[in-house]
């Protein structure tokens, strides 16, 4: 059972405290309708957008209640439901205070410091099992010159959200940030910053704009009120997370300088706001509404994350921001780095969306011989997917069209796309049965050939070698050194290492009975010749080995993504196509 009442649910946020890292939580739960003689509330298990179960209710401590002025004995039932149990069956209201320790700066958790509070609400708000469906608000109390960025209506001094979802999917920023405002087609967005760095933040915020503009053109519209790009300029990159209305970035706070850096700070915030169609509205019924309780799976997940991956890249070009040259360096070290990780060949995209829980997050020595990213193989085959409609249609139909038609068919419905329903939508576009594809691509392990792809768009996909090293030996493994020791961290399935008996964890000591370091494995690998054996002695659990390692040959080159000097007109229309930013639609 669940309260009833008009005013929902109500949350107020309080800092007094910061250097604890502890927020601490007041929940208001109106009365019920009739007497319980037990209430239960549960804190989520995961985040959505981060497909793994991070278990944070750990971080709860000091929760106690009150029903109606009336004590409430507090018991844990579960990793993470609470039970209350009023000493009297009680409609409530009920009262719940709980403090939450928040000292992870990441995108996906919490963090509280004298500098700033940043809350996601799927670690820090309760909700009422069986109430997800019921308003909530929340309020904050802020430290003196403190304001706060969130992306939900503001009236009466509280933020309002329609359900828990839409406030677990709304993350704050409070603080003494820099808010940067702009408009794209009337609708408000913000640039918070917090920290500094060398930024440029008038060009940053003018190129966001044509960012948005390139989603709204695609889609038709803006389907948000109002939008907040949090941003943390960190020491290094970490990472970003979608929401509804909303995004939040993690950069280096040094890397705006240099064209290359600045094009990946551009690539994070088109492939976070790209999202507020294809994950947030465009999307498998297993991504929403949530279970919050435990994992929700899809096979997916390469068409929400790989395709946004792709259309990262391809935004920026046709927002005039990156060159189609230096999107296809992106696109040809993805494939160099997928043909260079043997579990290309055992796991499908399809599995490997279905078992991001266990896998992506998780990885471990032997995960690049048994999986591939959804992210690098899902954006690969989603840049053949889309030159395969194009190049078949003659520039007619294309995967924007795929992403058009499934965006309506989800935003009429208010509901995700039943399994098998992606793979029609492409079949209703292309005009032709795409199963052979898909059972190839997606189900299958088969990667596709991009080079006769380009072709058709008057590109050449090629390699360029290094000339100082272009067939070197190989080794076949990766090594690091940890405390004065150069252990082995990975072998790869069919390389040397691998294949002559070298493990993950070995202490490497010599080479040819010589001290092993980092130098004597380069010149090695840049002098001796391919089919060489090398003497390889380690320690293994504290006991002396010797392993005979033989060489094997590795070619050293990057993929480059070139145009024809004279491309025929057919294949200059489709690249002019492809490339070229959608006629601006009106909203729909």
């Amino acid at each position: 059972m669940a309260p009833s009442s008009k005013p929902g649910i109500r949350f107020t946020v309080a800092f007094p405290d910061p250097h604890t890292h502890l927020f601490e939580i007041e929940m208001e739960i109106p009365a019920f309708r009739e007497k319980v003689a037990s209430l239960d509330v549960s804190l989520p298990v995961w985040a959505p957008g981060s497909y793994f179960v991070r278990h944070f209710a750990r971080h709860v401590r000091d929760l106690a209640a009150t029903a109606n002025g009336g004590s409430v004995a507090v018991a844990k039932v579960e990793r993470s439901r609470f039970r209350l149990t009023p000493e009297a069956p009680s409609k409530g209201p009920f009262r719940i205070r709980y403090r939450v320790y928040a000292h992870d700066l990441s995108v996906r958790t919490s963090h509280l410091d004298g500098s700033h509070a940043f809350g996601n609400g799927t670690n820090l708000f309760l909700y009422v099992e069986g109430g997800l469906h019921l308003p909530q608000s929340v309020r904050f109390r802020l430290p003196q010159g403190w304001r706060t960025t969130l992306a939900l209506p503001y009236e009466r001094g509280a933020y309002h959200a329609r359900d828990y979802d839409e406030l677990a999917d709304s993350p704050f920023e409070c603080g003494t940030h820099r808010i940067l405002p702009f408009t794209v087609r009337g609708v408000p967005h913000e640039l918070a910053l917090y920290g500094k760095g060398n930024e440029n933040a008038e060009q940053l915020v003018g190129d966001l704009a044509k960012i948005v503009e390139q989603g709204a053109r695609l889609f038709g519209r803006l389907p948000y009120e109002r939008y907040a790009f949090l941003t943390h300029l960190l020491p290094a990159r970490g990472g970003g997370l979608e929401h509804a209305a909303s995004c939040v970035c993690g950069l280096p706070a040094f890397g705006f300088s240099k064209p290359d850096s600045y094009r990946d700070a551009l690539a994070l915030f088109a492939h976070e706001h790209f999202h507020v169609w294809n994950v947030k509205r465009l999307r498998p019924l297993a991504l929403g509404p949530f279970d919050y309780s435990k994992e929700n799976h899809t096979h997916d997940l390469w068409a929400m994350e790989g395709v946004t991956s792709y259309y990262e890249r391809l935004l920026l070009v046709r927002a005039g921001l990156s060159t189609l040259e230096e999107a296809g360096k992106e696109w040809g070290k993805a494939l160099k780095d997928h043909e260079d990780t043997p579990g290309r060949l055992v796991q499908s995209l399809a599995e490997a969306s279905f078992d991001t829980w266990i896998r992506l997050y998780m990885p471990d020595e032997n995960s690049p011989n048994v999986s591939e990213s959804y992210y690098r193989r899902g954006m690969l085959v989603a840049l053949a997917l889309d030159l395969t409609l194009r190049r078949d249609t003659g520039g007619r139909k294309s995967l924007d069209d795929v992403l058009r038609l499934l965006y309506k068919e989800c935003a009429d419905t208010g509901l995700g796309y039943v399994p098998g329903r992606y793979e029609s939508a492409v079949s209703e576009v292309w005009g032709k049965d795409s199963t052979g594809f898909f059972a190839r691509y997606v189900r299958g392990t088969e990667s596709p050939d991009l080079a006769p792809l380009f072709d058709s768009f008057g590109l050449t996909l090629g390699k360029k070698a290094d000339e100082t090293q272009a067939l070197t030996a190989d080794f076949g493994w990766k090594t690091k050194t940890e405390e004065g020791k150069l252990v082995v961290k990975e072998t790869y399935a069919g390389r040397a290492a691998y294949v002559s008996g070298v493990y993950a964890g070995d202490e490497l000591v010599a080479l040819n009975g010589f001290r092993a370091t980092a130098e004597a494995i380069e010149r090695l690998e840049r002098d001796a010749e391919p089919g060489s054996e090398v003497l390889v002695t380690v320690f293994r659990r504290n006991r002396l080995h010797t392993v005979v390692l033989a060489l094997t040959r590795r070619e050293v080159f990057t993929y480059e993504l070139t145009a024809k000097k004279k491309p025929t007109s057919t294949e200059r229309r489709l690249r002019e196509g492809w490339t070229s930013s959608p006629k601006k639609a009106s909203a729909r």
